[in-house]
């Protein structure tokens, strides 16, 4: 009799066990993760020179806190794309297991591959400023070929072409890190994100740092506070069309760009485009830094 009553019993808690996991609200997380913005790295040695491996593990150890960070939050995924050089600088035997890698290139959507409708917060991890802010710890966007990069007459580096997908999709940055140049501007660019600056840059390889250990505590804290408050942030949004124009580091690479049908000349070392949405602009500023390469 006893025996009996024991197998409905177990029917009923797999079945209450199933029912509050079905009830977990989703919470998809993409994460793009870059390395010049990484507490402690500030040169060129480090983000791909002898120094590598060395930068590699603080890169690694700030997206495992910014992973931990979101399933704090309440993450039922997260999705991280390896974002800088090679694009194979995440370990994936060292990351954290509840995570997807995206890793390798080329990939389509470079920095941003794998971010889509489907997610419901994007997130950037060492992310910096572009050539030409002052104090912007190696800064660059792409390329050193690419100069100046504006999206309808303003001036962006990585984290606006970047945002504007993540705003053609309506995905809300939830929060940042970087050096202080970039960070400063991607609160202007994300209104209510919550951005950490790691780093102060003197010049252009050299910064005032935030200890690694400090950064990593401060990124998850911040990832799960800046989750907790996405409904509260608006996506970016373009105003179509979106009119991309780069200016180049050099004539050559500026008649290279003019191979592309529609791309128009503004003068020697500029070429504009207007996309029909952000995502085309996105995908011509990729095509642009391809036919760039210096």
């Amino acid at each position: 009799m006893r025996l009996l009553l024991l197998v409905p019993m177990a029917a009923v808690l797999v079945a209450a066990t199933a029912t509050r996991a079905d009830a977990q609200p989703k919470l998809k997380v993409y994460i793009a993760v870059d390395m010049e913005g990484v507490a402690g790295v500030v040169s060129h040695s480090q983000a791909g020179g002898a120094d590598y491996e060395w930068a590699r593990g603080l890169m690694l150890a700030e997206t495992n806190a910014a992973i931990a960070g979101a399933f704090d939050a309440g993450a039922t995924e997260v999705v991280v794309n390896d974002a800088h050089g090679s694009h194979t600088n995440l370990r994936a035997d060292l990351i954290d297991r509840r995570t997807t890698l995206i890793t390798g290139r080329p990939k389509p959507m470079g920095m941003v591959e794998g971010l889509d409708g489907t997610s419901d917060a994007a997130v950037f991890i060492g992310f910096h400023g572009n050539a030409n802010q002052t104090d912007a710890v190696m800064g660059h966007t792409y390329s050193g070929a690419m100069r100046h990069v504006r999206l309808n007459g303003r001036e962006v580096g990585e984290y606006g072409t970047a945002g504007i997908v993540a705003g053609y999709y309506k995905v809300p940055v939830a929060f940042v890190s970087g050096d202080r140049v970039f960070t400063d501007e991607a609160r202007r660019f994300f209104p209510g994100v919550e951005a950490l600056s790691v780093k102060d840059g003197i010049g252009e390889t050299a910064a005032r740092t935030m200890h690694p250990l400090t950064a990593r505590e401060r990124i998850a804290a911040g990832v799960k506070t800046g989750l907790g408050r996405r409904a509260q942030m608006t996506p970016v949004a373009m105003a179509a069309p979106v009119v991309l124009e780069v200016e180049l580091g050099s004539a050559s690479f500026a008649d290279a760009a003019m191979a592309v049908p529609g791309m128009e000349r503004v003068d020697g070392l500029t070429v504009r485009y207007r996309a029909a949405d952000a995502l085309v602009a996105y995908k011509m500023s990729r095509l642009i830094m391809t036919l760039a390469r210096d």
